[in-house]
C-alpha cells in the first residue's frame, strides 16, 4: 500500500524516455552499450571489468539516482548489466564469491544502504553466486573518491581503509574473489580491497563495476 501511494504521488518514469512504469524500460535497457573494456590494474588484483560507460547520460542517472537519490529499485537493471558483462567472463562460477566495497558506518547511515551490496545480491541471484557481504570493513572515514580529481590523491584517500573482519573465517584459498562496486575512475579503492584481501590467499582476485567515468 505505501509504495502504491508513493507510485501515485510521485510516479516511476523511464530515466531515458520517460515512459512511466519502470525507472528503465525495456525498449531502453536494451539500448544501453557495453563496454569491451578490462581496465589495467596493479596486483593483487588481477582483472578489472567494467559493464558499461559513465559517459553514457542513461548510465550515469542510474549511478547518480542510486546512490544519491536513493532509488533502491535501481538496483535490479543495474544488477542485470553487471551480470551480463560478468557472464561474459566467468565460465565456471562454482568457484567464485561476490564481495561488495563495503561503506563506512557513517556513510552508510547516511545513505541507509549500501548500493555496492545491493548490486552484488542481484548479481549474486542473477547468476547463482554467493555473496559474502561480512569479509570486508571499512575501518577509516574518508572523504568521497569522486570529490579528489588527482589520482595520486585518490589513492592516499583510501590507502589502508579497508580490512578483513576479523569474525570471518571460511577458507577463500580455491575462490575466484569478484569485488564489486557501482563505479571505477582509477581503480584506487578496488586495489587496496585487493591489498586487504591478499592474506586470504584465493585463487584470484577480479573486480566488477558498473562503470567507469
Amino acid at each position: 500500500m505505501k509504495k502504491f501511494l508513493l507510485d501515485l504521488i510521485f510516479p516511476v518514469n523511464c530515466l531515458s524516455c520517460g515512459k512511466e512504469g519502470d525507472w528503465l524500460c525495456s525498449v531502453c535497457f536494451d539500448k544501453i552499450p557495453f563496454t569491451d573494456r578490462t581496465l589495467k590494474t596493479n596486483p593483487p588484483l588481477d582483472k578489472l571489468l567494467v559493464a558499461c560507460d559513465y559517459k553514457n547520460q542513461v548510465v550515469k542517472k542510474l549511478v547518480l539516482n542510486l546512490k544519491y537519490n536513493f532509488v533502491r529499485d535501481l538496483a535490479e537493471p543495474i544488477g542485470r548489466l553487471m551480470s551480463k558483462k560478468l557472464s561474459q567472463y566467468l565460465f565456471e562460477n562454482d568457484g567464485a564469491i561476490l564481495i561488495p566495497i563495503p561503506l563506512h558506518k557513517k556513510r552508510l547511515h547516511w545513505r541507509g544502504f549500501n548500493q555496492a551490496e545491493l548490486l552484488a545480491e542481484q548479481i549474486g541471484q542473477k547468476l547463482n553466486i554467493a555473496v559474502a557481504s561480512n569479509v570486508l570493513v571499512r575501518r577509516r572515514h574518508t572523504p568521497p573518491q569522486a570529490k579528489i580529481e588527482d589520482a595520486d590523491e585518490r589513492k592516499e584517500n583510501i590507502k589502508n581503509s579497508f580490512a578483513v573482519n576479523s569474525d570471518f573465517k571460511e577458507n577463500l584459498e580455491n575462490k575466484t574473489i569478484i569485488l564489486i562496486d557501482d563505479i571505477s575512475t582509477t581503480g584506487a579503492t578496488l586495489t587496496e580491497c585487493a591489498l586487504a584481501l591478499a592474506p586470504l590467499e584465493s585463487k584470484q582476485i577480479w573486480a566488477l563495476v558498473f562503470a567507469n567515468g
